[in-house]
């Protein structure tokens, strides 16, 4: 599941005890979808979701349960704020896009170790439902860091309101699979969520809420932040092997690259990241936030061996270093499977691992070769 849809994509076709998926209208892989009864409105609320369809049907069941989860995603936060020792009242936007991941690889983890019998549909709403609202915030971070954007940062709190016109502007509450769907939430309650991941729910707002829920959380957290720590690090991982690439590919040493290979690296990239970059300056930024984000977590991003430079050629540069990232993400995975008490050999391959780590696809590889 990390390695071919990432810990979000790879859950989203889990059912909650509402019957509905994980991923609602962009579960994924969308092949394993089911019609679901739902019904349909037109936005109104005036951004760049404004006459666009949201789902009603969900946006009522999530209302339903809202206090609940703002409990719940608080319970998190307070974990959160725990385990990393943090001191400040408010997250900032690294902040966010850490717990943002952790709180949906929590629903994956529990899943994954068979804490819920999912074949039976019994994963509780809660777990479900905060796993939906979170990810548009990791959407945020995700594309705050793709463009390498000053916004995302660890020295200041972060703010709703900024962070749901970013959202707007980049028009990350829009469908990624069909452009005419939209998000269901208000503008109101999108900022809620938020401002409650940022700075704590209030302790006098009343709500209900499972105990044997609450509970789970407090018997899981640890365990589950863990497995989302190493899916995350597996991931930053591969993103920086392939911003290392791409940055070689990109340097002076390869101008006598033609048209056709350069668009097919940003075919590439379009199909791997929700901006699209293509030079120098984009990618170099692109990487400092990565390595503001490793830094925050203590972990050691692979640089190459070699160096490519003048007198270096791409396939030497290109082919050990490949190998250096297929070592290590063929040990993270495995650290995932131990602490899940999976067996690896039931899950993964050094043939799985070669296909997700073709970070240079073999026609554009094959075109820079010719080119040389």
């Amino acid at each position: 599941m990390e390695f071919k849809y990432g810990v979000w994509q790879g859950t989203s076709t889990i059912k909650g005890s509402d019957g509905r998926y994980l991923g609602e209208d962009n579960a994924i892989p969308a092949f394993y979808c089911e019609t679901i009864p739902t019904e349909y409105h037109l936005c109104k609320f005036g951004d760049s979701r404004d006459g666009k369809q949201y789902n009603m049907t969900a946006l009522h069941d999530m209302m339903r349960i809202w206090p609940a989860l703002m409990t719940l995603i608080d319970r998190y936060r307070n974990y959160y704020r725990q385990v990393f020792d943090i001191r400040y009242d408010h997250l900032t936007t690294a902040d966010l896009y850490i717990f943002s991941k952790l709180l949906v690889a929590s629903t994956a983890y529990l899943i994954r170790n068979h804490k819920f019998e999912y074949k039976h549909e019994y994963v509780p709403v809660e777990f479900t439902s905060q796993t939906k609202l979170v990810a548009g915030v990791f959407m945020i971070g995700r594309t705050m860091i793709e463009r390498g954007d000053d916004h995302f940062n660890d020295s200041e709190p972060a703010k709703a309101n900024l962070l749901y016109e970013y959202a707007d502007k980049h028009h990350i509450l829009i469908s990624p699979r069909d452009k005419g769907y939209a998000c269901a939430g208000s503008i109101r309650k999108i900022k809620e969520l938020i401002d409650v991941m940022i700075r704590g729910r209030e302790s006098e707002t009343s709500s209900t809420i499972q105990e044997d829920v609450l509970s789970t959380v407090d018997e899981t957290y640890r365990s589950a932040f863990d497995y989302g720590l190493i899916a995350l690090q597996l991931e930053l991982t591969i993103k920086y092997a392939e911003a290392i690439t791409l940055e070689a590919l990109l340097s002076d040493e390869t101008q006598s690259l033609s048209a056709d290979p350069k668009q097919r690296i940003s075919d590439h990239l379009a199909n791997n990241y929700s901006c699209e970059f293509l030079d120098l300056d984009s990618i170099s930024r692109h990487k400092s936030k990565l390595k503001l984000l490793t830094g925050k977590l203590e972990i050691d991003l692979p640089e190459p061996t070699i160096r490519f430079e003048k007198g270096v050629s791409f396939q030497d540069f290109y082919f050990n270093y490949l190998e250096q990232i297929r070592i290590l993400a063929f040990d993270l995975q495995n650290r995932i499977n131990t602490l899940l008490d999976i067996d690896p050999l039931k899950t993964l391959s050094l043939k799985k691992v070669n296909k997700r780590l073709n970070i240079v696809p073999k026609d554009i590889f094959n075109l820079f070769i010719k080119s040389r």
